[in-house]
């Protein structure tokens, strides 16, 4: 068994896994070494440790662990990964989009996958059959799309993602406005699946992030859900290295 962080700009996982499974896992605001110690204390026998962050906080978390673990991987561009990356600045490559590509592959190794990973931004990522990281799309997800319409007008209102389906077609300003959103992701999603099914045939559809359980029910294509990949990718990427070492 292994532990992975996640950590985010404004959120952060700890997790316990093993091969493609997550034991345990909990999300913090913040991360600090309390937490760290609580799963420390869960699990004695932890083997390796790797650390994924966007927050500069992280090098004290770091340094906590480099102490506690012979296996401490610190996620950047030049780490390992049991992938062929094909993405031209890997320098410039977010961590969650490789960690989530990782994952997908280690739950089908073998297929084509696309990876959509539905958060603050929208990714679409390509893993071919082969193991090869393509690299994919950015796009603003729900909340960007919400908060530019507010802020680069002068009169449209800020509005939050609505909980039933809205309509096609908005009869006020607030349905217009959630309808384009909502509905203007779902179209681009279905897009983006129909074009690349075509290019990679018998195409598997793993979303995840967090508003992945939002779409999930709206997406006509048949995909699956699961917002554990960048946990099981980053523990792949972990174990890989691991066995380099021996």
């Amino acid at each position: 068994m292994n532990l992975v962080l996640d950590l985010g700009n404004s959120f952060g996982k700890i997790a316990v896994c093993e091969g493609s499974k997550v034991i345990e896992s909990a999300g913090y605001e913040r991360i600090t070494s309390r937490e760290i110690a609580y799963f420390l204390a869960r699990y004695p026998s932890l083997k390796g440790v790797i650390v994924s962050s966007v927050v500069n906080h992280s090098r004290e978390i770091i340094d906590y662990l480099v102490n506690l673990f012979t296996t401490c991987i610190e996620l950047n561009h030049t780490t390992p990964i049991p992938l062929e990356n094909r993405y031209q600045t890997p320098d410039t490559l977010g961590y969650d989009r490789i960690a989530a590509a990782v994952g997908a592959n280690t739950l089908y190794p073998g297929e084509n996958v696309l990876v959509i990973d539905a958060g603050t931004a929208i990714t679409y990522d390509i893993v071919t059959s082969g193991g090869a990281f393509l690299g994919g799309n950015i796009s603003p997800g729900l909340e960007i799309r919400f908060r530019s319409l507010h802020k680069l007008t002068s009169r449209l209102p800020m509005l939050e993602r609505p909980e039933d389906d809205p309509p096609l077609v908005g009869s006020s300003t607030k349905e217009a406005i959630q309808s384009g959103v909502v509905h203007g992701i779902l179209y681009e999603m279905h897009g983006f699946i129909e074009a690349i099914s075509e290019k990679y045939p018998k195409l598997q559809v793993v979303l995840t992030g967090g508003d992945a359980k939002y779409f999930e029910g709206k997406l006509k294509n048949s995909i699956f859900v699961d917002l554990n990949l960048n946990l099981i990718g980053l523990n792949r990427i972990l174990d890989y290295n691991a066995d380099k070492k021996i």
